[in-house]
């Protein structure tokens, strides 16, 4: 992807304002960079950004179970964060940005299993009210992919 788009980076760095834009950039990765080496442990691989701000570090995580852990060595993280003028430290959680928002929404389905599917069809079907007949239909489509008997 980066040598895809080198012709375009060639061409804003002859520019000032994209040009300064482009170097900090490249500051702010190494940072990110010289810092995650710097956290104990396996902690800098799911450190995904950071923000220095006033003296106090903020670290996103991906994940709540390393916010955790985090939380348990912030004090070791102070200390090896002495020479960037670092006070306090901070965390927050930040879902990765490689997942593609079709996964994520696909991981968010529920599906059912065949019998709850069957039972809420069977429940559909002894209602008076069709309005919850119909809604107790749609619930069972999270289902399997089974067709209801008689609907062929």
């Amino acid at each position: 992807m980066r040598l895809r788009f080198r012709h375009i980076r060639d061409h804003l760095s002859h520019h000032g304002f994209a040009r300064e834009r482009l170097e900090q950039d490249r500051r702010e990765r190494t940072l990110v960079a010289e810092i995650r080496a710097l956290l104990p442990g396996k902690l800098g691989a799911h450190c995904l950004d950071l923000k220095i701000a006033d003296g106090r570090l903020t670290l996103f995580l991906d994940s709540t179970a390393w916010l955790t852990r985090a939380r348990f060595l912030a004090g070791e993280i102070l200390t090896s964060l002495k020479s960037y003028h670092v006070d306090a430290v901070g965390f927050q959680i930040r879902l990765p940005e490689h997942e593609s928002s079709e996964r994520k929404t696909a991981s968010r389905r529920v599906r059912l299993s065949e019998t709850a599917a069957k039972h809420l069809l069977e429940a559909a079907d002894h209602q008076r009210d069709p309005h919850l007949s119909e809604a107790l239909r749609r619930l069972a489509r999270h289902g399997p992919r089974a067709t209801p008997e008689g609907t062929d």
